[in-house]
């Protein structure tokens, strides 16, 4: 039963739950249509999920590898282009700071591997989505290989710059707190938080916690959200060569997934690869060593124009927290369900945090929020990506 409210400390229109992509998205969205907004985050941001994602904004033809179209490839389609113009400040946000790793993304296979997916990507449906490039057209990092490349309108953010945009100006606002049962309580009219710089009343409690929502359902005895865990197994590999390639490799695929999904990053290290895609899938059931071996022979399978001699390698466990499928498979869209008072997201990738917002906003009522506002003394910090370690 909900208690009764005391009188706050301060009021907001929506307090969020994450500080992934889905939070620092939404934080910025609704600060910038006049919402008051306060978010919690208990580790760091991007600490969770999205600093383990490869950074790709992409429009789904990594799905259609079965040569059609399909619900998932079409869902995503204009997600390019709705981030496209919020790089170049003409967008719902102003990303004009965020750091571009590539403008565009590749497709590769050797000699005549893709098959009927040559006719495919010809196709006028495809036109301005992907591009067949002649040797010349090519990125450098493809000197030396004789096979098939395909650009895409798709591309990579820098994801700890992009986070760090999203919440700019916004810090004084956001507290690096773990919400329980014994901090946060449902009220008449919506949630009661205690922090350490006051009680703050929310009119809307948005969970974009990820892997943690499962957790904040329970303490709050919120029931009927379906969450599933999809886990990958990525692989960074720090390379004895200073070549950066962002592509998808299609040699010899036997499903409608890239058998390797390459973005390349730099830290104080240096330069790194990291490994998705197929290998990342079937990663799951093997051992550490195992993945290794794995990412070793596909690197000299995919890739054996770049040396890869006295490489090192790093195993990267990641689960992505999902509205639950019944067969299991990764969702569509983003998703947002409201029931009361609150609201369980999740953008499902990264790339569809346009269409979360979206989707938030169409169930918010105006602003209505006044009064007092609380600053927070406990910021969030900044979490690492998992290649980074001590």
């Amino acid at each position: 039963m909900a208690a009764d409210l005391d009188s706050p400390d301060a009021q907001v229109d929506v307090a969020i739950a994450g500080g992934g992509i889905a939070g620092a998205w939404l934080l910025r969205l609704l600060s910038s249509r006049g919402y008051r907004v306060a978010l919690f985050e208990a580790q760091g941001w991007g600490a969770d999920q999205t600093l383990a994602s490869q950074g790709m904004i992409h429009g789904g033809l990594k799905y259609a590898l079965g040569g059609a179209l399909t619900g998932a490839s079409e869902a995503i389609a204009d997600m390019p282009a709705r981030w496209r113009a919020c790089v170049t400040g003409s967008g719902e946000i102003d990303l004009r700071a965020v750091r571009l790793l590539s403008d565009r993304y590749y497709m590769f296979a050797e000699g005549s591997a893709l098959g009927k997916l040559t006719t495919f990507f010809a196709a006028k449906a495809l036109r301005g989505r992907i591009e067949r490039l002649a040797p010349a057209e090519r990125p450098a990092a493809f000197d030396g290989f004789q096979g098939e490349v395909y650009a895409l309108n798709d591309f990579v953010l820098d994801t700890p710059s992009l986070l760090s945009e999203l919440v700019a100006d916004l810090e004084t606002h956001c507290w690096q707190q773990k919400l329980t049962r014994d901090t946060v309580s449902a009220v008449d009219n919506g949630w009661r938080i205690n922090t350490a710089d006051g009680v703050i009343h929310a009119n809307c409690l948005i969970s974009c916690a990820g892997n943690g929502s499962a957790r904040l359902l329970t303490e709050l005895e919120i029931d009927g959200f379906a969450i599933q865990q999809r886990p990958l197994k990525q692989v960074t590999v720090r390379p004895n060569h200073d070549t950066a390639l962002y592509a998808h490799c299609l040699t010899g695929i036997k499903s409608n997934e890239p058998r390797l999904t390459i973005t390349s990053h730099t830290d104080d290290r240096g330069l790194l690869w990291y490994l998705g895609g197929k290998l990342a899938t079937e990663g799951v059931a093997r051992g550490d060593a195992e993945q290794i071996a794995a990412a070793q022979a596909e690197l000299q399978h995919c890739v054996p124009w770049l040396p890869w001699q006295n490489s090192s390698y790093q195993v990267n466990a990641v689960d992505r927290a999902e509205p639950k499928h019944a067969r299991g498979l990764k969702p569509d869209q983003a998703y947002a369900e409201r029931r009361g008072q609150f609201i369980q997201c999740f953008p499902t990738k990264l790339t569809l945090a346009p269409d979360l917002g979206d989707r938030v906003m169409a169930l918010l009522p105006p602003p209505s929020a006044e009064g007092a506002e609380l600053t927070s003394s406990q910021p969030v910090p900044f979490g690492r990506p998992p290649w980074v370690t001590d």
